[in-house]
C-alpha cells in the first residue's frame, strides 16, 4: 500500500477542442479514492482525462496535484503498439525510463503474472482477444508504478463475463495500490459497482456529484433521473400534495409548485392483480400494453391513464401469467417518488 498523500484538484477548468467541450468543471479527487466520470458519448469525459494527464493544457483553470506525479493512461481502445510483443508492450515505459535490463525482466514477469498473462509474453498483440488486450494496457499502466491511474471506457469493447472480471480486477488493483483511480464511463452499473464517488457529466458540465447511493437515489433532476434509468418520469401541476397527470392524481412529497416532474424507480412499483390494503399512498389500476421478458426480470407496460414501467422477477411474472390486455394494480409509496423542479 502506497503512503504518498495526495489529491487531485480541477479548478474551473474548461477546454474546446474539436466537436468537444468541458466548462467549469470543479473536482476534488481524495487521496486513495475511487472516482468516477458518468455520462453519455460526447459528454466530454476523454477531454477531462487527456487533461489530467498533460496531453492538453486547459482553456482556461487550473489543475492542482498532478505536479511530479506518475500517471498510467488506460484507452478504451488499448492503444498497443502493434509492432511490439506483449513483454515489449508492458515493458515500453520501463525502457523509456532507462531501468535495467534485470529489473525490467522482473517486473514484467511480476505484472504478467498477476494479471494472469504471462503465458502471452512473447504473443504478437495483434492476435489476442479484447480481453487480453485490456490486460496488457493495465500491465503497461501499473508497470510504472502510477499515483494515478486514469481510465477511458476500459471495458466499453469487451463481453460482459470479460468486462466483469475487469471490473474485478480495477477493485483489487485499487485495493492493493491506493493510488488515485479516475474512472470514465457511460454505463451506470459500472459506476454503481466501482466508484466511492460519482459525477454526472453531460454537455461539458458536471450536474452532480456526490456518493453511489446519493446520486442514485437522489438525482437532482429530470434529465440526470433519465439518464440514471429511471424509466418512469411525468410533469405535471402539484397542489396540495397532489400532482396532476393527464387526469392522474398521484400523491407526492411535496406540497405546491406550479410544474414539476416526478420520477420513480421502475423496481419501487408493486404489481398485483387486486388492490391490497398498504400504506403506500398510490394504487392504480391499468391495463398490460406490453411485458418485454430479460435476463432476470420482465418489464411490464401498464396503462394506468399514463404508462408506468415496472420490473419484477421473471419468476413472479410467470407465475402472475401476465399477459397483454391484464387488468392489473400498480401501488407506491409517496416516499419512493423524487420531485423536480421544472427549470
Amino acid at each position: 500500500m502506497r503512503l504518498k498523500k495526495m489529491s487531485l484538484r480541477l479548478e474551473n477548468i474548461s477546454k474546446y477542442f474539436a466537436e468537444f467541450r468541458v466548462t467549469d468543471i470543479d473536482l476534488e479527487i481524495h487521496n486513495g479514492e475511487y472516482f468516477v466520470i458518468l455520462g453519455p458519448s460526447g459528454a466530454g469525459k476523454t477531454l477531462i482525462l487527456e487533461m489530467i494527464a498533460g496531453l492538453l493544457t486547459p482553456d482556461s483553470g487550473k489543475i492542482y496535484g498532478i505536479e511530479g506525479q506518475k500517471t498510467g493512461f488506460i484507452y478504451q481502445d488499448y492503444m498497443l503498439f502493434p509492432h511490439l510483443n506483449v513483454f515489449d508492450n508492458i515493458a515500453y515505459g520501463l525502457k523509456i525510463r532507462r531501468t535495467d535490463r534485470e529489473a525490467i525482466n522482473r517486473r514484467v514477469e511480476a505484472a504478467a503474472a498477476k494479471l494472469e498473462i504471462d503465458h502471452l509474453l512473447n504473443r504478437d498483440v495483434l492476435n489476442l482477444s479484447g480481453g487480453e488486450k485490456q490486460r496488457v494496457a493495465i500491465a503497461r499502466a501499473m508497470i510504472i508504478s502510477p499515483d494515478i491511474y486514469l481510465f477511458d471506457e476500459p471495458t466499453a469493447a469487451l463481453d460482459r463475463n470479460a468486462r466483469v472480471k475487469t471490473q474485478q480486477l480495477f477493485v483489487q488493483l485499487h485495493k492493493e495500490t491506493g493510488a488515485i483511480f479516475v474512472h470514465v464511463t457511460h454505463d451506470f452499473e459500472e459506476a454503481l459497482s466501482l466508484a466511492d464517488r460519482i459525477a454526472i457529466l453531460r454537455e461539458g458540465k458536471i450536474l452532480q456529484c456526490g456518493s453511489p447511493d446519493d446520486v442514485f437515489n437522489n438525482p437532482k433532476t429530470k434529465e440526470i433521473a433519465g439518464f440514471l434509468g429511471y424509466r418512469n418520469v411525468f410533469g405535471g401541476v402539484i397542489d396540495n400534495n397532489i400532482i396532476f397527470i393527464d387526469g392522474i392524481k398521484i400523491m407526492v412529497p411535496k406540497e405546491t409548485s406550479v410544474f414539476a416532474y416526478i420520477a420513480i424507480k421502475s423496481d419501487d412499483i408493486i404489481i398485483s392483480r387486486k388492490k391490497f390494503q398498504s400504506s403506500a399512498r398510490n394504487s392504480f389500476e391499468g391495463t398490460v400494453t406490453n411485458v418485454l421478458k430479460k435476463a432476470s426480470v420482465a418489464e411490464v407496460i401498464l396503462d394506468i391513464g399514463i404508462p408506468l414501467t415496472i420490473d419484477i422477477t421473471r419468476k413472479s411474472c410467470e407465475e402472475m401469467a401476465i399477459k397483454t390486455g391484464n387488468k392489473l394494480w400498480a401501488t407506491f409509496k409517496v416516499s419512493s417518488l423524487k420531485v423536480f423542479e421544472h427549470k
